[in-house]
């Protein structure tokens, strides 16, 4: 199907995939299209790795992988309309965006609209671009006209993990820590540049954290120094399961008691790999499986599909799933030894309403029937989550510091 474009459209669709650019759209109209892409990016980004700088560098200096996410869609999205397409394919455009540079890509895009056609594909009601007044959604690889109001293509289903218990694990940790997770006055900074400023924040054993800041305010590097990725972590007074860092502590022993998710963990694994097998690869700490599974690991995996209501997808490729399939079998993985520390970084970016709100009501089943220790990570606060605590991050010329909401 070629399909002809005379206004800006929304494109409506359930879940975050890649749509087949050449099998929608006339080859003349693909020669005039720009791509504004979770993918484009990471093009961008792998091409900047190989030859050490970009366009973008170029044109900012500064790379695409020293930004944040935020930073990166501001600088791809001006880079674009520097280019003058005739048509601008949007995906994702708001997603990983405090409200800050949300106002500062949407002014930028309406601008843009006054000469260029937007085709913008929404996940979630409320991000639809206010100028778009054609609707259409994908059915059987053709794009529709959607003649209903746009609400009722995001209608929520009700919670539909009631059913099963959080499967049990053969996984034993010791749970006795005087000090879970503690940053006492932490300070970190790159170049000079500020990031973190007095940082202090303790989580205690089996407390459900979420962990809130607008781009840029040093989130992924408070996670670095808890996950003992980060260096700078060294001289600090951080307390990491009763040990101080810098004291003789094992990294590879703390990250074994640490399960972490994030969307682009997908990107880790070989997709040919059976949804069952996936599943199975977190009690081996394996990227994949290599080995013969335990039969009682078996069970427990199954366990797992039959809670994510997946049982019937045990057999079919990890690339064959949806993207929301595809989180809730990262997360039963991360899960299945029931790890003292859980992370979730930005777990329902690119999901629309309905496939957010089921991630959020599986993150809130595993707080309520297990002992791990959470630490949720978002822009905003994320509604219908239920955490014990907030804790904040505020960007200031000094650093970010934090408080408790």
């Amino acid at each position: 199907m070629n399909f002809n474009i005379s206004t800006h459209i929304a494109i409506l669709s359930s879940e975050f995939t890649q749509l087949n650019f050449k099998n929608i759209f006339s080859e003349n109209i693909l020669n005039k299209m720009g791509l504004f892409t979770h993918f484009t990016l990471n093009a961008m980004i792998e091409e900047e790795s190989k030859r050490d700088t970009s366009i973008i560098f170029q044109r900012e200096g500064q790379s695409l992988r020293s930004m944040s996410n935020g930073e990166r869609k501001i600088s791809l999205l001006n880079y674009l309309l520097s280019l003058n397409f005739e048509y601008l394919y949007i995906e994702n455009f708001y997603d990983n965006l405090d409200s800050e540079n949300q106002k500062k890509l949407e002014k930028l895009v309406i601008e843009a609209s006054n000469k260029t056609t937007i085709i913008q594909v929404v996940y979630k009601e409320r991000e639809l671009l206010p100028f778009i007044k054609s609707f259409y959604f994908l059915k059987k690889g053709e794009l529709k006209c959607y003649s209903k109001p746009v609400s009722t293509f995001f209608e929520v289903n009700e919670n539909v993990f009631s059913k099963f218990n959080i499967p049990k694990t053969t996984t034993n940790y010791t749970y006795n820590y005087s000090t879970f997770v503690k940053l006492d006055q932490v300070s970190i900074s790159y170049l000079e540049k500020p990031i973190l400023n007095n940082i202090s924040w303790e989580i205690k054993l089996g407390e459900f954290w979420h962990l809130v800041g607008e781009n840029g305010s040093g989130k992924t590097t408070l996670l670095s120094l808890i996950t003992g990725d980060n260096p700078k972590a060294y001289g600090q007074n951080i307390v990491l399961f009763d040990k101080l860092k810098g004291t003789g502590e094992n990294v590879w022993e703390v990250k074994k008691k640490i399960g972490y998710f994030t969307p682009n963990i997908t990107e880790l694994f070989n997709r040919r790999h059976a949804t069952l097998h996936m599943i199975l690869s977190g009690f081996y700490d394996s990227i994949g499986l290599y080995v013969k599974p335990l039969e009682v690991h078996i069970k427990l995996a199954n366990e797992w599909l039959d809670l994510i209501q997946m049982s019937a997808f045990a057999k079919k490729t990890f690339a064959s799933l949806s993207y929301v399939q595809q989180r809730m079998v990262l997360i039963a993985r991360a899960m299945v030894k029931h790890p003292p520390l859980l992370i979730l970084d930005e777990p329902t970016s690119g999901l629309n309403k309905e496939n957010a709100r089921l991630i959020v009501a599986l993150i809130n089943k595993i707080a309520k029937e297990t002992k791990t220790t959470i630490i949720y990570v978002s822009h905003t606060v994320e509604k219908d989550l239920k955490p014990d605590k907030i804790y904040n991050l505020i960007k200031t010329n000094t650093g970010s510091t934090g408080n408790i909401l």
